[in-house]
């Protein structure tokens, strides 16, 4: 039976134990390690209110930005990225989680969208070094234990914007520890989310679920914009697939607790096929 889960911010705004907590009492049951860089938490901190809430990590949110950019055409810094992604797998291990969440690409460093012109231009530039940096990354997690998964993304990064073809890249590479997350907002952003569900279910092992208007990366809560959850619903129950769904989505926690109130975990069993 799938499961629900949560990002857990730190180094944010929030308080990370209410948080949970807020969100446990939604129905979720495990969360993502996700952290501010310039203000992360001790290994210590984290397992610390992890513990307290009651909510285990099961993976980890890889850093990620215009700073990382594993399918550049320079190979010194993909080795660069393949060392980073190493000790976040580490971290993951540390954590209990092991699972680790990897962009394909770097954002534009002004986060602006790239057209379909732009985005097609850089398609056979970037798959050749993304290919050789995920069987890379799936032996780093074969000797760790650790599961790499390869997340689509919004059109401000230069690959990674079609998920089938992101998935497709996953499976040529043959290992258990490479798989693939489906973010559900980014896809709507850059097609069609119900019909990713069957293009990527071969190797999907994780989800990220937000929604949005199909134009800003708003990371809102299933309902609050325009992906149709009923449709989704069904498509990730019709596929068999029971990874874990990861609510990413930021809501503060007096938000989630009228959330909570307002009897909304009903409505999460529904779109998320719980």
């Amino acid at each position: 039976m799938a499961s629900l889960a949560v990002t857990a911010p730190f180094g944010f705004t929030f308080d990370v134990l209410r948080f949970l907590r807020a969100y446990k009492a939604l129905g979720v049951r495990s969360a993502q390690f996700y952290r501010n860089e310039k203000a992360p938490p001790t290994l210590n901190e984290a397992l610390a209110i992890s513990n307290q809430a009651g909510v285990p990590f099961d993976s980890i949110h890889g850093v990620f930005g215009p700073h990382l950019d594993p399918s550049g055409p320079d190979a010194a810094h993909r080795a660069h990225c393949l060392k980073v992604y190493e000790d976040e797998g580490k971290l993951a291990r540390d954590l209990g989680g092991p699972m680790v969440v990897v962009h394909p690409s770097a954002q534009t460093p002004d986060m602006r969208a790239l057209s379909i012109a732009e985005l097609m231009a850089q398609a056979p530039v970037r798959w050749p070094p993304l290919m050789e940096f995920m069987r890379d990354l799936a032996a780093i997690g074969e000797r760790l234990g650790v599961v790499y998964l390869i997340e689509n993304q919004p059109p401000n990064c230069p690959l990674g914007h079609d998920p089938k073809a992101l998935a497709e890249g996953v499976a040529m590479i043959g290992s258990s520890k490479l798989k693939f997350c489906l973010d559900t907002g980014h896809a709507h952003m850059t097609g069609d989310t119900i019909k990713a569900v069957a293009d990527v279910s071969d190797v999907l092992a994780y989800l990220h679920i937000h929604d949005n208007d199909a134009k800003v990366d708003d990371h809102r809560m299933p309902g609050d914009g325009t992906v149709d959850w009923v449709a989704f619903g069904k498509a990730l129950r019709a596929s068999g697939n029971e990874s874990p769904r990861m609510l990413e989505v930021f809501y503060d926690e007096a938000r989630v607790e009228a959330l909570v109130a307002a009897g909304y975990s009903s409505e999460l069993v529904r779109s998320c096929a719980l």
